[in-house]
């Protein structure tokens, strides 16, 4: 009887200290285990050397928030990227950021789609022209290399100091959009905003960039694999979404100059189609002669006669006061529509209106 209670004494501690042993473990591997839902980054499955960076998880929305002065805000990612927008759409902030063997085919990519619903075929051969020349295959080369197209694009840049390797601010004030472009060692950082006037923004994106650059671990991946352009099914869906201009037209191709000339004016009027997704139109000329031969464009906001019908008036008096009126001079022009608050839709070239003087 006694050899009994012995042997079940004897099994009921080892019971307890089996059950000690198994909780301290367990208590162990809880405290040890990264905790994936606070951190933007979790191990990449192909290399333990990287990370996967998720591009929104080092937003802070209340900063957000402020900067956009409205709740709520929307967040996703899209392109490899982070958006935010507000309830109506109508600002947004966003960003991207890749590193290593990525960043060069980042820029490469956003180079080819900073043309993307553009119709001049010129674009496409400098853009094309642009990545193929192997003066262009570091980041910072092609940075500047790509300018020009932000330039045909009616964007204008400057040198920014104060983040990165070399980083530019590139703006288009019209169209309420600016992008800060940074190279910092082998990360390309790209950050850009819609529907905010850029003094309202640029120190917040400036010190947003910089915030971004301390976050960021030495090796990460971003899980995106740019795609190929859009197929010519979604091209023409695209363009079904736009606002086309349908015709252009004036009231007279002969604009005089000179003492006591009549018909010194012309009005240009352009019928859009889609004009519910119109913000603003404006017309882009300059005059050409054999006298001037510099590239001097001016920008004027034309007027809403209807909906679908906007117009603005020519003057020999008022509109070509930075040019030397010479006979025979062309005024080159085309129409560019704002849409969707940030997107620019524009017209081809026109030269057909003339600059002549009057002779009594």
């Amino acid at each position: 009887m006694k050899k009994q209670k012995l042997s079940l004494l004897i099994l009921i501690i080892s019971l307890l200290l089996s059950s000690c042993n198994r909780n301290a473990d367990m208590g162990e591997t809880n405290l040890t285990q990264p905790d994936n839902t606070a951190s933007p980054y979790s191990p990449q499955t192909n290399s333990m050397s990287s990370l996967f960076l998720k591009p929104c998880a080092v937003i802070n929305m209340t900063d957000m928030e402020t900067l956009f002065q409205e709740s709520p805000l929307f967040i996703n990612e899209e392109n490899g990227g982070c958006v935010i927008r507000n309830q109506w759409d109508t600002r947004s902030i966003w960003y991207s950021v890749f590193s290593g063997e990525q960043s060069l085919p980042a820029m490469q990519w956003h180079t080819r789609h900073l043309i993307a619903g553009w119709i001049e075929d010129d674009y496409q051969l400098i853009v094309d022209e642009i990545i193929s020349n192997k003066a262009n295959q570091s980041l910072i080369d092609l940075q500047e290399a790509r300018l020009v197209v932000y330039e045909q694009l009616e964007y204008r840049w400057e040198r920014f100091f104060t983040v990165g390797n070399s980083a530019y601010w590139i703006l288009n004030s019209r169209a309420f959009k600016g992008i800060l472009d940074v190279v910092e060692e082998d990360i390309y950082l790209q950050i850009g905003f819609s529907g905010f006037l850029a003094a309202q923004v640029q120190t917040e994106i400036e010190n947003l960039a910089k915030s971004i650059i301390v976050q960021l671990p030495e090796k990460f991946f971003v899980e995106f694999d740019f795609p190929e352009e859009v197929g010519e099914l979604n091209l023409v869906e695209n363009l079904l979404e736009v606002p086309q201009i349908l015709e252009v037209t004036k009231t007279s191709q002969e604009i005089f100059f000179g003492d006591l000339c009549g018909n010194e004016m012309t009005t240009i009027r352009a019928q859009i189609d889609n004009f519910e997704m119109i913000d603003n139109v404006y017309l882009v000329y300059r005059l050409v002669s054999a006298n001037e031969t510099n590239d001097n464009w001016k920008t004027v906001f034309m007027n809403q006669l209807t909906p679908s019908t906007w117009e603005i008036s020519l003057s020999a008096e008022t509109s070509f006061l930075s040019y030397q009126l010479v006979n025979g001079a062309q005024v080159e022009y085309s129409i560019a529509i704002i849409y969707n608050v940030n997107n620019v839709q524009r017209s081809s070239s026109y030269s057909d209106i003339l600059l002549l003087q009057c002779r009594q």
